[in-house]
């Protein structure tokens, strides 16, 4: 199955993350109610150095590969895409040198069989004196001329655009719409470099595009799509579909009316690793409670690290307090999970957990989380998993059922 066919008369959740433990619930979850998923690794979370969490493709594709046939999930219900491929873990470099490593690495995602890829140029390097469209387009058309990238892309799905919110979203900065003209633009520019090299003449494919959505610390910024029929019926009228970044913790009359508006792919990443850590957290306050010794003190632990590299959260918080760093929805903790100090206290709260009698785990939970651990008691999950799935499904759930699935 193509991803074009999953999302003729649905959207789809684009799960953007390559922490392992929150896909192995994606996978759970998806599995248990017979869904398709789509899990998207970013270019600084995975790329041929590692990224930060010191993975390159082909080491992420075995640990996706080795899951799917754990939880016995067939191979065409797993999509496997990349985010942001361009100059994005390069900036502090040159140009040529970011769009040099960009290009190496989109050739291994093809190599890799990759089935959707997003090129985003839009990034400024460091010897950029002058930056605009022009010059997003030219390293676009650059990537795309590419060899090998041209051979293989043409069998994949592509999303590019140049209005492409912040990785990671936090900016402060007032979002400026895309508007229709600019849309116009960008699709004849885009064509363009589509049909002089043959690339995707009459296929679709995807636009990134500003409605005026983000997450801050402790707040969400909903979209304006009051004045968005124009660009729902251009896109619809020239085939290709709108692709929508930092939905995460959109409300999901929010992410439906995304979706009615031809946005067919929301992409959602920090609000899945912060509900892990939520889920670690609470694991945590029942491990106090119960052990006197051994203990994980994961959030301590999380804590000291942040403390010591500033370097994925220093420009996101004016300040270094405990509470802010570990509860921002911002997430900047999820950089630090991938440690050795952070995987070593997180295979301590396992063992831990996974101690305690199941029926002892149901005093520390709700009503409405004591349904959820017996419903997915009855696949054998291990506590871990079974209160991470707590955790983490309410945005799967939401997700879903806003793209058209039915959730058991």
């Amino acid at each position: 199955m193509k991803i074009e066919s999953l999302i003729k008369n649905k959207a789809l959740p684009s799960f953007c993350t390559a922490n392992i433990d929150v896909i192995k619930s994606i996978m759970i979850f998806c599995n248990f109610n017979k869904l398709p998923f789509l899990i998207e690794c970013t270019s600084n979370q995975v790329n041929q150095y590692g990224g930060y969490t010191n993975k390159t493709p082909k080491r992420f594709i075995k640990e996706i590969d080795q899951l799917r046939k754990k939880f016995n999930i067939k191979k065409n219900k797993l999509f496997l895409g990349a985010d942001h491929m361009g100059p994005l873990p390069w900036k502090n470099n040159t140009s040529k040198v970011a769009i040099k490593n960009s290009i190496k690495l989109i050739e291994t995602l093809l190599k890799e069989n990759f089935c959707k890829i997003h090129i985003d140029t839009s990034i400024r390097c460091n010897d950029d004196f002058i930056f605009n469209n022009d010059i997003i387009f030219s390293r676009t058309k650059e990537i795309l001329e590419q060899a090998k990238i041209k051979k293989k892309i043409k069998n994949k799905f592509l999303i590019t655009g140049s209005e492409v919110p912040l990785s990671g979203s936090g900016d402060s900065r007032k979002n400026i719409l895309t508007t229709t003209k600019h849309i116009q633009d960008e699709h004849k520019q885009l064509m363009k470099i589509f049909n002089k090299s043959q690339l995707l003449k009459n296929k679709m494919f995807g636009l990134v595009v500003e409605p005026g959505m983000k997450f801050m610390h402790h707040s969400i910024k909903k979209p304006d799509l009051k004045k968005f029929n124009d660009k729902y019926l251009y896109s619809k009228k020239n085939n290709f579909v709108f692709e929508a970044h930092s939905t995460d913790y959109q409300p999901y009359n929010i992410l439906r009316k995304l979706v009615e508006n031809n946005f067919k792919f929301l992409k959602v990443g920090p609000e899945l690793t912060y509900n892990y850590s939520r889920s670690l957290f609470f694991m945590e306050n029942i491990e106090k409670k119960l052990f006197t010794k051994n203990k994980s003190f994961i959030k301590n632990n999380i804590f000291k690290l942040m403390i010591k590299n500033k370097e994925y959260w220093i420009s996101y918080y004016k300040t270094n307090k405990k509470k802010i760093l570990l509860e921002s929805k911002l997430d900047r903790m999820r950089y630090y999970l991938n440690d050795k100090k952070s995987i070593e206290s997180i295979n301590n709260l396992k063992k831990n957990i996974n101690c305690i009698k199941s029926n002892e785990i149901l005093n520390y939970l709700s009503s409405d989380q004591k349904k959820e651990f017996l419903l997915y008691n009855k696949k054998k999950l291990s506590n871990f998993e079974n209160i991470k799935m707590i955790f983490i499904s309410q945005s799967l759930i939401r997700y879903y059922s806003a793209c058209g699935y039915e959730i058991n």
